[in-house]
Protein backbone atom coordinates (compact mmCIF):
# COMPACT_ATOMS: atom_id res chain seq x y z
CA UNK A 1 0.00 0.00 0.00
CA UNK A 2 1.38 3.36 -0.73
CA UNK A 3 -0.02 6.85 0.65
CA UNK A 4 -0.67 9.76 -0.43
CA UNK A 5 0.66 12.85 1.07
CA UNK A 6 -1.26 15.80 0.66
CA UNK A 7 0.01 19.39 1.73
CA UNK A 8 -0.99 20.96 5.28
CA UNK A 9 -4.79 22.33 5.49
CA UNK A 10 -3.94 24.78 8.51
CA UNK A 11 -3.64 28.30 7.48
CA UNK A 12 -0.16 29.46 7.84
CA UNK A 13 2.61 31.34 5.77
CA UNK A 14 1.70 30.48 2.17
CA UNK A 15 -2.25 31.31 3.02
CA UNK A 16 -0.77 34.93 4.06
CA UNK A 17 1.47 35.37 0.86
CA UNK A 18 -1.08 34.30 -1.43
CA UNK A 19 -3.53 37.18 0.50
CA UNK A 20 -0.76 39.68 0.13
CA UNK A 21 -0.40 38.48 -4.03
CA UNK A 22 -4.11 39.54 -4.67
CA UNK A 23 -4.23 42.47 -2.42
CA UNK A 24 -0.99 43.87 -4.38
CA UNK A 25 -2.75 42.65 -7.85
CA UNK A 26 -5.90 44.18 -7.08
CA UNK A 27 -4.08 47.58 -6.22
CA UNK A 28 -2.45 47.04 -9.55
CA UNK A 29 -5.17 46.84 -11.48
CA UNK A 30 -6.60 49.96 -10.15
CA UNK A 31 -3.47 52.28 -10.59
CA UNK A 32 -2.95 50.37 -13.93
CA UNK A 33 -6.21 52.15 -15.15
CA UNK A 34 -4.75 55.49 -14.63
CA UNK A 35 -1.49 55.40 -16.14
CA UNK A 36 -1.63 52.97 -18.92
CA UNK A 37 -3.80 53.73 -22.17
CA UNK A 38 -4.33 56.19 -24.95
CA UNK A 39 -3.98 59.16 -23.40
CA UNK A 40 -1.13 61.71 -23.71
CA UNK A 41 -0.61 61.98 -19.80
CA UNK A 42 -0.51 58.07 -20.10
CA UNK A 43 1.89 55.47 -20.64
CA UNK A 44 1.14 53.17 -23.94
CA UNK A 45 0.01 50.02 -22.61
CA UNK A 46 3.20 47.93 -23.68
CA UNK A 47 5.69 50.73 -23.01
CA UNK A 48 3.98 50.26 -19.18
CA UNK A 49 4.42 46.56 -19.33
CA UNK A 50 8.29 46.30 -20.26
CA UNK A 51 9.32 49.13 -17.93
CA UNK A 52 7.68 47.53 -15.11
CA UNK A 53 8.86 43.73 -15.97
CA UNK A 54 12.13 45.19 -16.91
CA UNK A 55 12.36 46.83 -13.55
CA UNK A 56 10.84 43.91 -11.49
CA UNK A 57 12.98 41.37 -13.22
CA UNK A 58 16.43 43.18 -12.40
CA UNK A 59 15.11 43.73 -8.44
CA UNK A 60 14.37 39.84 -8.19
CA UNK A 61 18.02 39.46 -10.44
CA UNK A 62 19.98 41.69 -7.96
CA UNK A 63 17.82 40.31 -4.29
CA UNK A 64 19.47 36.56 -5.51
CA UNK A 65 22.68 38.55 -5.58
CA UNK A 66 22.29 40.27 -2.17
CA UNK A 67 21.31 36.45 -0.94
CA UNK A 68 24.56 34.96 -1.85
CA UNK A 69 22.77 32.74 -4.07
CA UNK A 70 23.39 31.99 -8.12
CA UNK A 71 21.06 32.49 -10.61
CA UNK A 72 22.18 30.31 -12.98
CA UNK A 73 19.71 27.01 -14.07
CA UNK A 74 19.96 24.32 -16.21
CA UNK A 75 19.71 24.62 -20.13
CA UNK A 76 16.84 22.11 -19.77
CA UNK A 77 14.38 24.72 -17.59
CA UNK A 78 15.64 28.01 -19.55
CA UNK A 79 13.94 26.30 -22.43
CA UNK A 80 10.82 25.33 -19.86
CA UNK A 81 11.13 28.71 -18.45
CA UNK A 82 10.67 30.54 -21.47
CA UNK A 83 7.97 28.27 -22.65
CA UNK A 84 5.98 29.08 -19.34
CA UNK A 85 6.88 33.22 -19.13
CA UNK A 86 5.74 32.61 -23.57
CA UNK A 87 2.54 31.45 -22.22
CA UNK A 88 1.89 33.10 -18.69
CA UNK A 89 3.06 36.38 -19.24
CA UNK A 90 3.50 37.11 -23.03
CA UNK A 91 0.32 35.63 -24.36
CA UNK A 92 -1.71 36.48 -21.22
CA UNK A 93 -0.74 40.08 -21.47
CA UNK A 94 -1.75 40.55 -24.94
CA UNK A 95 -4.86 38.57 -24.97
CA UNK A 96 -6.09 40.81 -21.66
CA UNK A 97 -5.29 44.02 -23.09
CA UNK A 98 -6.58 43.02 -27.00
CA UNK A 99 -9.86 41.44 -24.68
CA UNK A 100 -10.55 44.29 -22.26
CA UNK A 101 -11.06 46.77 -25.39
CA UNK A 102 -13.63 44.04 -27.03
CA UNK A 103 -15.78 43.63 -24.72
CA UNK A 104 -17.85 45.22 -21.16
CA UNK A 105 -15.97 45.31 -17.86
CA UNK A 106 -19.05 42.79 -16.50
CA UNK A 107 -17.68 40.07 -19.02
CA UNK A 108 -14.57 40.53 -17.91
CA UNK A 109 -14.99 40.33 -14.24
CA UNK A 110 -17.52 37.44 -14.81
CA UNK A 111 -15.18 35.35 -17.13
CA UNK A 112 -12.42 36.19 -14.12
CA UNK A 113 -14.38 34.62 -11.83
CA UNK A 114 -13.87 31.11 -13.34
CA UNK A 115 -9.69 31.72 -13.19
CA UNK A 116 -9.98 29.38 -9.96
CA UNK A 117 -11.85 26.72 -11.60
CA UNK A 118 -9.59 26.59 -14.92
CA UNK A 119 -6.70 25.77 -12.60
CA UNK A 120 -8.15 23.10 -11.17
CA UNK A 121 -9.03 21.78 -14.46
CA UNK A 122 -5.76 22.22 -15.80
CA UNK A 123 -4.25 20.82 -12.60
CA UNK A 124 -6.09 17.78 -13.13
CA UNK A 125 -5.93 17.13 -16.26
CA UNK A 126 -2.06 17.61 -16.10
CA UNK A 127 -2.38 15.06 -13.17
CA UNK A 128 -0.11 17.96 -11.43
CA UNK A 129 -2.17 17.40 -8.50
CA UNK A 130 -5.51 15.41 -6.91
CA UNK A 131 -7.46 17.94 -5.23
CA UNK A 132 -9.83 16.59 -2.41
CA UNK A 133 -13.39 17.04 -2.45
CA UNK A 134 -13.32 19.77 -0.05
CA UNK A 135 -11.23 21.95 -2.64
CA UNK A 136 -13.33 21.77 -5.49
CA UNK A 137 -16.60 22.62 -3.12
CA UNK A 138 -13.84 25.40 -2.44
CA UNK A 139 -13.44 26.67 -5.69
CA UNK A 140 -16.84 26.26 -6.84
CA UNK A 141 -18.64 28.30 -4.02
CA UNK A 142 -16.09 30.79 -4.61
CA UNK A 143 -16.55 31.52 -7.90
CA UNK A 144 -20.24 31.61 -7.38
CA UNK A 145 -19.75 34.38 -4.52
CA UNK A 146 -17.64 36.13 -7.22
CA UNK A 147 -19.81 36.60 -9.47
CA UNK A 148 -22.34 38.24 -6.88
CA UNK A 149 -19.76 40.37 -6.76
CA UNK A 150 -19.46 41.21 -9.95
CA UNK A 151 -22.58 40.58 -11.67
CA UNK A 152 -24.74 43.75 -11.07
CA UNK A 153 -27.91 43.41 -13.38
CA UNK A 154 -26.53 42.72 -16.56
CA UNK A 155 -26.05 39.60 -18.61
CA UNK A 156 -22.33 37.57 -20.04
CA UNK A 157 -23.12 38.10 -23.73
CA UNK A 158 -20.41 36.32 -25.88
CA UNK A 159 -18.33 38.36 -28.25
CA UNK A 160 -14.57 38.37 -29.24
CA UNK A 161 -13.50 40.46 -26.54
CA UNK A 162 -14.84 37.67 -23.70
CA UNK A 163 -13.67 34.86 -25.81
CA UNK A 164 -10.10 36.43 -25.93
CA UNK A 165 -9.99 37.15 -22.48
CA UNK A 166 -11.08 33.56 -21.75
CA UNK A 167 -8.08 32.31 -23.45
CA UNK A 168 -5.87 34.68 -21.35
CA UNK A 169 -7.31 33.03 -18.56
CA UNK A 170 -6.30 29.80 -19.74
CA UNK A 171 -2.91 30.73 -20.33
CA UNK A 172 -2.90 32.24 -16.68
CA UNK A 173 -3.81 29.08 -15.14
CA UNK A 174 -1.93 27.05 -17.75
CA UNK A 175 0.93 29.24 -16.11
CA UNK A 176 0.08 28.68 -12.50
CA UNK A 177 0.02 24.72 -13.09
CA UNK A 178 2.75 23.96 -15.17
CA UNK A 179 4.92 26.48 -12.96
CA UNK A 180 4.69 23.56 -10.33
CA UNK A 181 6.90 21.03 -11.29
CA UNK A 182 9.97 23.51 -11.93
CA UNK A 183 9.12 25.18 -8.54
CA UNK A 184 10.32 21.83 -7.04
CA UNK A 185 13.59 22.29 -8.53
CA UNK A 186 14.00 26.02 -8.89
CA UNK A 187 13.04 28.88 -5.41
CA UNK A 188 10.02 31.04 -6.64
CA UNK A 189 12.66 34.32 -6.62
CA UNK A 190 15.06 32.62 -9.05
CA UNK A 191 11.97 31.02 -11.44
CA UNK A 192 10.48 34.49 -11.29
CA UNK A 193 13.66 36.63 -12.20
CA UNK A 194 14.21 34.46 -15.48
CA UNK A 195 10.15 34.45 -15.95
CA UNK A 196 9.95 38.40 -15.71
CA UNK A 197 13.24 38.69 -18.02
CA UNK A 198 11.60 36.36 -20.93
CA UNK A 199 8.35 38.74 -20.39
CA UNK A 200 10.27 41.75 -21.16
CA UNK A 201 12.18 39.91 -23.99
CA UNK A 202 8.79 38.86 -25.74
CA UNK A 203 7.27 42.62 -25.16
CA UNK A 204 10.03 44.50 -26.96
CA UNK A 205 8.71 44.12 -29.95
CA UNK A 206 4.97 45.90 -29.30
CA UNK A 207 6.66 48.38 -26.83
CA UNK A 208 8.87 49.81 -29.91
CA UNK A 209 6.00 49.69 -31.96
CA UNK A 210 4.19 52.32 -29.38
CA UNK A 211 7.36 53.90 -29.07
CA UNK A 212 6.63 56.81 -31.66
CA UNK A 213 3.10 56.95 -29.94
CA UNK A 214 4.62 57.80 -26.82
CA UNK A 215 4.53 61.40 -24.76
CA UNK A 216 6.69 61.55 -22.45
CA UNK A 217 6.48 65.22 -21.89
CA UNK A 218 2.91 64.75 -21.00
CA UNK A 219 2.92 62.11 -18.48
CA UNK A 220 2.04 62.89 -15.34
CA UNK A 221 4.11 62.44 -11.58
CA UNK A 222 1.66 60.09 -10.62
CA UNK A 223 1.25 57.93 -13.52
CA UNK A 224 5.29 57.29 -13.44
CA UNK A 225 4.87 56.86 -9.66
CA UNK A 226 2.63 54.24 -10.26
CA UNK A 227 4.77 52.28 -13.04
CA UNK A 228 7.43 51.74 -10.12
CA UNK A 229 4.65 50.66 -7.68
CA UNK A 230 3.19 48.18 -10.20
CA UNK A 231 7.18 46.90 -10.66
CA UNK A 232 7.39 46.45 -6.78
CA UNK A 233 4.09 45.17 -5.86
CA UNK A 234 2.59 43.38 -8.95
CA UNK A 235 5.66 41.48 -10.33
CA UNK A 236 8.34 42.18 -7.94
CA UNK A 237 6.21 41.10 -4.65
CA UNK A 238 3.11 39.40 -6.26
CA UNK A 239 4.24 37.15 -8.71
CA UNK A 240 7.41 35.81 -6.70
CA UNK A 241 4.65 34.78 -3.39
CA UNK A 242 2.34 33.66 -6.01
CA UNK A 243 4.55 30.83 -7.11
CA UNK A 244 5.64 30.16 -3.21
CA UNK A 245 2.46 29.33 -2.34
CA UNK A 246 1.69 27.10 -5.39
CA UNK A 247 5.47 25.69 -4.36
CA UNK A 248 3.81 25.07 -0.63
CA UNK A 249 -0.23 24.77 -1.29
CA UNK A 250 -0.15 23.45 -4.89
CA UNK A 251 -2.04 24.94 -7.64
CA UNK A 252 -6.02 24.19 -7.18
CA UNK A 253 -5.49 25.78 -3.60
CA UNK A 254 -3.99 28.59 -4.31
CA UNK A 255 -6.47 29.51 -7.22
CA UNK A 256 -9.10 29.77 -4.64
CA UNK A 257 -7.51 32.88 -3.28
CA UNK A 258 -7.34 34.68 -6.51
CA UNK A 259 -11.06 35.13 -6.36
CA UNK A 260 -10.01 37.35 -3.16
CA UNK A 261 -8.31 40.07 -6.16
CA UNK A 262 -11.30 41.43 -7.69
CA UNK A 263 -12.57 42.08 -4.34
CA UNK A 264 -9.01 43.97 -3.58
CA UNK A 265 -9.38 45.96 -6.53
CA UNK A 266 -13.22 47.10 -5.35
CA UNK A 267 -11.72 48.27 -2.07
CA UNK A 268 -8.84 50.12 -3.52
CA UNK A 269 -11.22 52.07 -6.18
CA UNK A 270 -13.22 52.85 -3.47
CA UNK A 271 -10.02 54.44 -1.53
CA UNK A 272 -8.66 55.92 -4.48
CA UNK A 273 -11.26 56.50 -7.13
CA UNK A 274 -14.05 57.05 -4.44
CA UNK A 275 -16.26 54.40 -5.77
CA UNK A 276 -19.08 52.55 -4.10
CA UNK A 277 -19.92 49.18 -2.71
CA UNK A 278 -23.27 47.21 -2.76
CA UNK A 279 -24.88 45.08 -0.18
CA UNK A 280 -24.96 42.12 -2.65
CA UNK A 281 -21.15 42.48 -3.38
CA UNK A 282 -20.68 41.96 0.64
CA UNK A 283 -22.80 39.34 0.35
CA UNK A 284 -20.91 37.91 -2.18
CA UNK A 285 -17.16 38.41 -0.25
CA UNK A 286 -18.92 36.18 2.99
CA UNK A 287 -19.22 33.23 0.20
CA UNK A 288 -15.62 33.95 -1.03
CA UNK A 289 -14.19 33.67 2.06
CA UNK A 290 -16.43 30.59 3.07
CA UNK A 291 -14.99 29.15 0.02
CA UNK A 292 -11.62 29.64 1.40
CA UNK A 293 -12.42 28.35 4.47
CA UNK A 294 -13.60 25.14 2.95
CA UNK A 295 -10.54 24.17 1.49
CA UNK A 296 -8.88 24.16 5.25
CA UNK A 297 -10.97 21.38 6.35
CA UNK A 298 -8.52 19.00 6.92
CA UNK A 299 -8.49 15.34 5.77
CA UNK A 300 -6.56 12.47 6.30
CA UNK A 301 -4.00 11.27 3.97
CA UNK A 302 -5.59 8.69 2.02
CA UNK A 303 -4.33 4.87 1.43
CA UNK A 304 -4.40 3.40 -2.22
CA UNK A 305 -4.02 -0.46 -2.59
Amino acid sequence: MTTVERHDHTFGTPDLAIILTTACWGFNFVITKSAAGNDPEQFRIFIYNIIRFALSSALLFLTIRLQGRSPRIGKADILRIAGLSFVGIFLYQVLYMVGQTLTSASNIGIIYSFMPLLILVVSVAAKVERPTAFTIAGVLLGCFGLVMILFEGGKLSLDIGSFLFLCACLCFASYAVFGKPILDRIPPVILMAWILLFGTLYQLPLALWQLPHQSWSDLTGRNILYVFLAAILSQYIGYTLFYFSISRLGPSRSGVYTNLTPVFTLFFAVLIRGETIASVQIAGLAVIIAGIGITKIQRRARKLL
